[in-house]
């Protein structure tokens, strides 16, 4: 019997129809509703702005925050995080009645209600102490678990994409194409968490110059932050690297799939962005959109990863009977 994917398993009723589709429709809005909040809690950081609401969960003790734009900054990024728990929860409801057979769809709602369970809890304990960087990290680390696992979701239940996965993993079945997305995928988020790590130890500017470091000597007091610097680069070229071999089985060995294009050039995109971004970061000093932008477009980038790595092996383990 082949594995069947969530779309093309008979449903029999209505109801269960309507849950599938909004099963779909929901987890992909979530997803950019995660990459938006992911964005505003970027601008929330570098605008100085973490303590506008010095209190949690209420803001200067009032459910409205008062007419203060650092408050309204912080205000807006609790306001989008509530949408986000809505939607997560909302997932885990609708997997739970009508998907609870499929391991694809359950398990990561499920996981994602308990990941924003702790996420909640790490957004008030970094208000409440002052925005220590230790949470920060976590912080944003659970955040990209959110988006990648609202990815999965958004893999398993579109029907384009599922279709998308199997031509692919069929076309490219002798490669090693699932295994470098997996890899790409895996380092992404590793990279994000040092870039994160960067930006909260103070290191962004340690190194002066890209691509090497810049300082002809390293003062012992800034030794550690150069480390931190160049660890964050070092690990975005084996990125780099990872993401262009799968670029390369995706439009050489795909390039018969119009789908598969769209996909890879989208990646394509986000990868240049990304790195003219992470050079402006550096030469141009830190200017406010390109730090804002910068983890954003990360963000998308692993939810990409993690749909394409997703796709592969559902749409090989589609075609193998088991």
């Amino acid at each position: 019997m082949k594995n069947t994917s969530v779309i093309e398993t008979p449903v029999g009723t209505r109801s269960g129809f309507l849950a599938t589709f909004t099963v779909q429709n929901l987890s992909f809005w979530g997803l950019l509703t995660t990459i938006l909040l992911i964005a505003v809690g970027s601008f929330v950081r570098v605008t100085g702005h973490g303590l506008g609401c010095p209190d949690w969960p209420l803001c200067y003790g009032r459910a409205i925050p008062p007419l203060d734009i650092g408050a309204w900054v912080e205000f807006s990024h609790r306001f989008i995080a509530g949408i986000v728990s809505l939607q997560v929860a909302g997932l885990m409801v609708l997997a739970w009645r009508y998907h609870r057979a499929e391991k694809w769809i359950l398990y990561p709602a499920v996981t994602a209600v308990a990941v924003i369970i702790i996420q909640i809890w790490l957004g008030a304990t970094h208000v409440l102490n002052e925005l220590p960087a230790w949470t920060g990290v976590v912080h944003t680390a659970t955040a990209m678990l959110i988006a990648g696992l609202l990815a999965v979701l958004v893999a398993v239940t579109r029907p384009e994409l599922q279709k998308l996965g199997r031509e692919t993993a069929a076309a490219l079945h002798k490669s090693r194409l699932i295994v470098w997305t997996a890899v790409a995928a895996v380092s992404t988020y590793v990279l994000i968490l040092t870039g994160s790590l960067v930006t909260r130890t103070g290191a962004s500017l340690a190194c002066p110059s890209f691509p090497h470091c810049g300082l002809v000597t390293i003062p012992d007091y800034l030794r550690y932050l150069t480390t931190i610097q160049m660890v964050h680069r070092y690990s975005a070229f084996i990125v780099t690297a990872a993401i262009v071999l799968v670029l390369y089985y995706l439009l050489r060995r795909g390039r018969r799939q119009p789908g598969l294009r769209t996909f890879a050039w989208a990646l394509v995109g986000l990868l240049l962005v990304q790195i003219g971004l992470g050079m402006s970061n550096v030469l141009l000093a830190l200017p406010l959109w390109s730090r804002i932008l910068h983890l954003t477009t990360a963000g998308a980038i692993w939810a990409l990863m993690v749909m394409l790595t997703v796709m592969l092996y559902r749409g090989r383990t589609a075609a193998i009977p088991t």
